[in-house]
């Protein structure tokens, strides 16, 4: 099981920030044959900076410290679990609003509402029973 790299007491603040300095330094090119040839200074040059391998001149893999690779995961995976939270929150917020503006139909209501839609279906006249006052 992979262990992040933010520890307990590291806020998702400060994991972003550290990710974000990483990420501001530029990154090394190196291509993939002169990175399998030495491979051991690539390592180093990771913890350094970035460094991204490229085969024909292209962009085509970066390589990062592992600890900052946890760090990045922790740090988005709290950002995305903050973000639905808040759309969670809003939904309810809007539901809640919905409901208060929709009146609550009572079953004898629906029960008219359901024999006038079949009556009309039918092409029967439709009778409105007189509102009883009491």
């Amino acid at each position: 099981m992979l262990h992040s790299a933010m520890s307990q007491s590291e806020s998702p603040a400060s994991a972003l920030l550290r990710v974000a300095e990483y990420l501001s330094r530029p990154p090394h090119f190196l291509a993939v044959a002169e990175a399998r040839a030495a491979f051991r200074h690539t390592l180093e040059l990771v913890h350094q900076a970035s460094v991204v391998l490229t085969t024909n001149g292209e962009p085509a893999a970066a390589l990062v410290p592992f600890a900052t690779l946890e760090a990045m995961r922790g740090a988005l995976l709290h950002l995305l679990v903050r973000e639905m939270e808040a759309s969670f929150a809003q939904m309810q917020a809007q539901m809640a609003r919905e409901s208060q503006d929709t009146a609550l139909t009572s079953d004898e209501d629906l029960d008219a509402l359901v024999e006038e839609v079949l009556r009309r279906a039918r092409g029967e006249p439709v009778v409105r029973p007189e509102s009883t006052q009491a």
